[in-house]
């Protein structure tokens, strides 16, 4: 008979990816925040979730730590093992949702000087993210990591920190003074180019590899829905940053080097116009994705002639956050439409996307309780 493991050894069992439940949870609290139609409580409800995550990070980051230190060689190993080590970004991806929840929740509650440590944050996220980027990506390039992980969105993660910038921009900027919000806009648009385009890189092989080989294995095809995050992620980045630009940019700001004068543009209405419209045309790749993601998780059902349904694991999670972020897109592209009907849409899949993160949060906690108690 087997010996059941002890609490020190069944923490140690987690892994970075892990931070992909607090990543989901801290972007449905920014979703519940930004939902265009609210009652009474919701935003009440929302601060719950924002709290809940908050602790769940914590958790999370202990029993990371519990793991680290029984096993010493742990985190190297984690680092080179190739179905682990791309998911290190899930760490500061949900560091980026607890500092967005606490510009949503955090900046009429507080005084100045949440302002002020918000700024700070942003710089220093800033700063970890770029260096993250480029010495994970490099580390990836150097073990040649792309011959050992078959799935190749997931490729896209180490940049998804850095591209996440843009996004943490876009909420905090139109509540800081202008001589800050204007290079954090700048920051924000600058790292979401990079990102994104980091991406594009990833996405060519992406695409290649469906046309050549089909759907990935079972247990891959939830990975699929982080496609359409880099897409959502830049659409309502744009929109957010150019929003703030409107209000926080002179009109003039544009310089002209052959004469170094400013040119009498209204730059940021010129941001706003230019921002909407490429939103648009990433929320159709993003909607792409998701479709091809959801039909790709429904055909092994057996009512459509698969074999049976894609087993639970820790991948599900990719279903919640990639997703949020489509719906805030679509809630920022009705807003500058000002089209109710895309609006009343945004709500309906703000109740859907809160559904999925509930049954995936479920199934998640009936699976560790069912390990503690019979294994």
């Amino acid at each position: 008979m087997e010996k059941r493991l002890s609490l020190r050894q069944r923490l140690s069992q987690a892994t970075w990816g892990w931070y992909s439940a607090s990543m989901a949870t801290g972007g449905i609290a920014v979703l519940l925040y930004n939902t265009p139609h609210q009652f009474t409580g919701l935003e009440t409800i929302g601060k719950i979730v924002y709290i809940f995550n908050i602790v769940l990070f914590v958790g999370i980051s202990l029993c990371m730590v519990v793991r680290f230190c029984s096993s010493p060689p742990a985190l190297k190993e984690s680092v080179r093992d190739p179905s682990e080590t791309h998911f290190i970004a899930t760490c500061p991806l949900a560091v980026a949702t607890i500092i967005l929840g606490a510009s949503s929740y955090g900046t009429d509650a507080c005084g100045p000087w949440l302002l002020a440590a918000l700024h700070a944050v942003f710089w220093v996220y800033v700063t970890a993210s770029v260096v993250q980027a480029i010495a994970h990506n490099w580390y990836l390039y150097h073990r040649r990591m792309a011959s050992q992980q078959p799935m190749a969105i997931v490729r896209c993660l180490p940049s998804f920190p850095a591209m996440l910038s843009g996004t943490i921009a876009a909420g905090l900027a139109s509540d800081q003074p202008a001589g800050r919000a204007v290079p954090m806009i700048i920051a924000g648009t600058t790292l979401q180019g990079f990102g994104f385009v980091m991406t594009l890189f990833v996405y060519s092989e992406y695409f290649y590899r469906l046309n050549k080989d089909g759907l990935p294995d079972l247990h891959d095809r939830p990975e699929m829905f982080i496609a359409v995050g880099p897409w959502s992620f830049t659409a309502l980045a744009l929109i957010g940053m150019a929003e703030a630009a409107v209000e926080k940019v002179p009109a003039g700001y544009i310089v002209s080097s052959a004469t170094d004068t400013a040119v009498a543009v209204a730059t940021g209405q010129i941001a706003l116009v230019l921002a909407s419209l490429v939103a648009i045309f990433l929320w159709m790749l993003a909607l792409y994705c998701l479709c091809i993601a959801i039909l790709s998780m429904l055909a092994p059902c057996r009512a459509l002639g698969g074999e049976g349904r894609v087993p639970m694991s820790l991948a599900y999670w990719s279903m919640v956050f990639p997703n949020t972020g489509f719906v805030i897109a679509t809630i920022r592209i009705g807003q500058v439409l000002q089209s109710e009907p895309v609006l009343w849409v945004a709500s309906a899949m703000t109740i859907v996307q809160v559904g999925t993160w509930l049954g995936v949060g479920l199934v998640t906690m009936w699976k560790i309780v069912h390990a503690f108690m019979y294994q």
